[in-house]
């Protein structure tokens, strides 16, 4: 669906914004969305030393203490 070029993940965030602004969360291509941005987030960041709680279809990182 969307590549990895800086391009294709900018508009990946920008729709992944886009449905959650008009609630339209409940549906497949928010879901792919959702763990395509997560999934880069994760690359990009690292999970080590962090705990991952779920809000809805959001996961939020934290600092472990």
């Amino acid at each position: 669906m969307y590549d990895q070029s800086e391009n294709a993940e900018h508009e990946a965030v920008t729709r992944l914004f886009e449905l959650a602004r008009n609630g339209d969360t409940d549906n497949c291509e928010y879901s792919q969305l959702d763990s395509m941005i997560y999934g880069r987030l994760e690359q990009a960041y690292g999970s080590e030393g962090h705990t991952a709680l779920r809000a809805g279809a959001i996961q939020v990182q934290t600092a472990a203490a």
